[in-house]
């Protein structure tokens, strides 16, 4: 029996494209402009506007963050597996492990994140 989830999740969330771009501007960014960038990202993420990513909207945001940082970082010849990234992201934007990300939390944590994987 063949999983149908993965069209229901791009159909539900995007192909993910769309959010690579987000988060390539963002790594490029500084200060009140990222935090525009961050709070757009996180309104599209946010598809139930609860105010916080959880279940799948958290765990899409896992994914397409831990995709970004692992083509980021094997640019500069430094090899990491998704699940790997999958994890550390989670720990750094989700510090209290309530496996929720606020807007607040998101804005104080993703910068870091991506501006790990810079040389």
């Amino acid at each position: 029996m063949q999983c149908n989830c993965i069209p229901a999740l791009k159909a539900a969330f995007g192909v993910g494209e769309k959010d690579q771009q987000a988060l390539a501007k963002i790594d490029e960014l500084e200060g009140a402009d990222a935090d525009k960038l961050i709070d757009k990202l996180f309104d599209e993420l946010d598809k139930d506007k609860s105010g916080v990513l959880d279940g799948e909207e958290f765990q899409h945001f896992l994914s397409e963050a831990a995709k970004y940082m692992q083509r980021d970082l094997a640019k500069q010849g430094r090899q990491y597996d998704v699940d790997t990234l999958r994890c550390w992201i989670k720990q750094w934007i989700d510090p209290n492990g309530d496996g929720k990300v606020s807007r607040a939390e998101m804005k104080v944590n993703l910068k870091g994140i991506l501006d790990a994987g810079e040389a």
